[in-house]
């Protein structure tokens, strides 16, 4: 026996002998493109092959809302009342209801659910600051009325006492617009980040329906 053929090292009996380093059946050769992988790189990603990695916006993708728009809705309103209010004499803030109002009738934005929702909580907005505004006017007026008329030669030493219902008013609705600019502020951003917003119903009457 030749020592070419030494036990448990020689090819199996009958079958011819292939030559050394010669690749296996099946197997591609150094060097050679892997069949399915172009460029010999695997097909799906670093060290993965056959799995398809996504790209950035995979899959459909929702259309953002319009979120220009229904910010105006609120910024319009708040601005009319509180910009309105300090250059026309307090008329801005009867009026802040008609910008939201005109923006949700549009017909580019009426049939936006989005911001038909931004506008009509403006609209209510503006709606209730208007009626609490002229609330406002109203006891204002009535107590300086009942302060001057109360104030007489007698009862001058507690003039100061009959100053108190006019105090409290000026107090009340004063910090009943400063909370009314804190919630539209909020609504402004709110819209902005294309998230919904409800006003606090004392802030906001649900009068009118989106």
């Amino acid at each position: 026996m030749s020592d070419y053929y030494q036990p448990g090292y020689g090819p199996p009996a009958g079958g011819p002998q292939q030559p050394y380093g010669a690749p296996q059946h099946g197997a591609p050769q150094h060097g050679a493109p892997q069949q399915g992988w172009p460029g010999g790189a695997p097909g799906g990603g670093y060290g993965y092959p056959g799995v398809q990695q996504p790209g950035p916006g995979y899959g459909p993708q929702p259309p953002a809302p319009p979120t220009g728009p229904a910010m105006w809705a609120h910024l319009g309103a708040l601005l009319t009342m509180t910009a309105g209010t300090m250059m026309c004499c307090g008329l801005g803030a009867f009026l802040g209801w008609i910008f939201p109002l005109s923006l949700r009738g549009n017909d580019r934005h009426k049939h936006d659910p989005y911001i038909r929702h931004h506008a009509t909580q403006a609209v209510n907005f503006g709606i209730t600051q208007a009626i609490m505004a002229a609330l406002g006017v109203v006891l204002y007026v009535a107590s300086a009325f009942i302060f001057a008329a109360a104030a007489t030669t007698d009862a001058q030493r507690n003039s100061s006492g009959l100053a108190v219902p006019l105090l409290t008013v000026i107090g009340i609705f004063g910090s009943y617009a400063l909370s009314g600019v804190i919630c539209g502020v909020i609504g402004t951003v709110k819209a902005t980040r294309g998230e919904l917003w409800t006003y606090p119903r004392l802030i906001a009457w649900p009068l009118s329906k989106g």
